[in-house]
């Protein structure tokens, strides 16, 4: 008992001791007479490094699936994750060794026919959190197929060869990909290696896979240092405008409103650190296809040299011909770090955009020293969340997530704290808050 508690100690010690080196050196850095002008000089120096880390990025670092669920039989199904690896990148170096040509329709618009094919033994289960299509595909698994449809499942056989599908939530479509060159052993290996399993079932719900956790789940906290990159830094990469005195700035109501002379403008809110930028010159009528704003989009979040080693796609709108990307750390989105997700990117013309971001990205983790966060199961949640009055129909999905909160000792950290969010009426909640509030 001793030893634990001298080990906890130690690491509050050590946190306190980092928290308050970064604070010392903000503290030099803001009282320096010349800190505006170091300030865009370490700028240039963070964007030429993010710059190199972005360049190896491909679309397929983002438009990864966010869950393996490997279904055994009737009774055993398991969402599996790795904390040391990225097992999602795992499969996708397998997958990319494979073949995948031909793509044929097999079924659309059958329930039956559907949740048959997801409960087939000995099936592995990719899943994204949204439709992509098929030239996400191509370049996320380096193949070439070609087909019109949408999907958001990718499901193979372990034992069988050419068992590959494609499936779409929304209209039952299932979609088989003929394939060869397949090495199984490789998959069931990742499979079976140093993983963990949750016991998980798939259950549709309002045209939805939801992955329904049979029991408790035990999930860490985290704390995290972050950066908080200043708003010169995004002048520079989104406004193309190196020269100050082509950027006009004004406070208005808590926000810092930049404005350059090519209809482009940029508001910060300067209390909860968050970035809205938009060019006015777009076209508020302009739409396009999936594809073409899934590529665009991407395009958009390399070039505002943002971190992206725990960005993921998230969800595409197709009313607005936006897309979200959200972080994830072992596994799990973070919600709450901005209005929408991570960043929120909308096209609004062919060459012009919206985009909602965060000042704020994650550098270090640090230790919590807590045990992990209990949560109740899947159907646990929904049952509580009718017994105090919700419609089950009013919720499209729902998840377990991290939420994003200041740490009350300093600005430079983050708690990161395990929840369910709700995706109640089109928006994403935490459970507990609409618990609280009751409909």
């Amino acid at each position: 008992m001793r030893g634990m508690r001298a080990n906890r100690i130690l690491i509050h010690l050590g946190l306190i001791l980092v928290v308050l080196l970064s604070v010392v050196l903000s503290w030099f850095i803001w009282t320096n007479p010349a800190h505006y002008e170091k300030t865009k000089q370490q700028s240039s120096r963070n964007s030429n490094v993010v710059q190199s880390e972005q360049s190896n990025k491909s679309v397929g670092d983002i438009y990864l699936p966010t869950q393996v669920i490997y279904h055994q039989s009737d009774t055993s199904s398991y969402l599996i994750n790795n904390t040391n690896v990225s097992l999602t990148d795992s499969i996708r170096s397998a997958i990319q060794k494979w073949h995948l040509r031909g793509v044929t329709r097999k079924s659309i618009n059958s329930r039956k026919a559907y949740e048959n094919l997801v409960a087939r033994d000995n099936t592995v289960m990719l899943k994204y959190p949204d439709n992509v299509t098929s030239g996400i595909l191509n370049d996320a698994f380096d193949q070439e197929t070609r087909f019109s449809g949408k999907f958001s499942r990718i499901v193979f056989s372990v034992d069988k060869r050419n068992e590959v599908y494609l499936l779409n939530d929304e209209n039952y479509a299932i979609y088989k990909v003929r394939t060869t060159n397949q090495n199984l052993a490789q998959i069931k290996e990742l499979l079976i290696g140093k993983v963990q399993r949750f016991a998980v079932s798939e259950t549709l719900i309002n045209h939805r896979l939801m992955t329904n956790y049979e029991n408790e789940v035990k999930v860490p906290e985290y704390s995290y240092l972050v950066n908080k990159q200043t708003a010169a830094y995004f002048v520079s990469t989104l406004m193309d405008s190196d020269n100050a005195s082509s950027v006009t700035t004004k406070e208005q109501k808590g926000k810092t409103i930049y404005n350059d002379s090519n209809s482009k403008r940029m508001t910060v809110n300067n209390k909860r650190d968050i970035v809205f930028y938009e060019d006015l010159s777009g076209q508020q009528s302009y739409h396009t296809g999936m594809s073409s704003t899934l590529s665009k989009s991407f395009k958009v979040l390399k070039q505002m040299e943002v971190p992206l080693d725990n960005m993921r796609y998230y969800h595409y709108n197709a009313k607005n011909n936006s897309v979200v990307y959200r972080s994830y750390v072992e596994g799990f989105p973070i919600f709450n770090q901005t209005e929408y997700g991570t960043v929120e990117v909308q096209m609004t013309g062919a060459r012009t955009k919206e985009i909602d971001f965060s000042l704020y990205s994650l550098q270090i983790p640090v230790p919590t020293g807590k045990e992990r966060t209990i949560l109740p199961s899947t159907q646990t949640v929904l049952d509580r969340l009718e017994a105090v009055g919700y419609k089950l129909s009013d919720i499209k999905n729902i998840e377990i997530g991290y939420q994003w909160t200041a740490n009350p000792s300093s600005d430079l950290v983050v708690n990161l704290t395990p929840t369910w969010y709700v995706n109640y009426k089109n928006q994403w909640i935490s459970y507990q808050k609409l618990i609280e509030q009751q409909p």
